[in-house]
């Protein structure tokens, strides 16, 4: 292919990259506090269980969340087998975010 026929799209500006990766950046710090919550439930549950010498009973809606497949989420989304391209209920990661968002409003108004 000729490289004068070729489509050439404009390069992101560095705004553009700096702001994709402090988005990812928080991406990644609500990943990190998810992994150590669900570390810190799966260790109390079995300290729990090991304290009373019992496996842990839990209502039967609940029974499959804590058998496991939160954890297993989780795991996914640690080895990016699926997107954890989302923030968790963190406070102070939304408002990163929405600032973030807010500066690219800016910037596309001014445009």
């Amino acid at each position: 292919m000729n490289k004068d026929t070729k489509c050439n799209h404009p390069a992101p500006s560095e705004d553009s990259l700096l702001r994709e990766l402090k988005k990812e950046i928080i991406k990644l710090k609500s990943l990190n506090r998810r992994a150590a919550e669900e570390i810190r439930d799966l260790d109390d549950m079995i300290i729990k269980s090991i304290e009373d010498y019992k496996v842990i009973e839990y209502p039967e809606e609940d029974k499959a969340y804590f058998a496991g497949f939160s954890s297993i989420n989780l795991l996914n989304r640690l080895e990016g087998r699926t997107n954890g391209g989302y923030v968790e209920n963190y406070d102070d990661l939304h408002l990163e975010m929405q600032e973030l968002d807010d500066h690219l409003e800016v910037l596309n108004e001014s445009r």
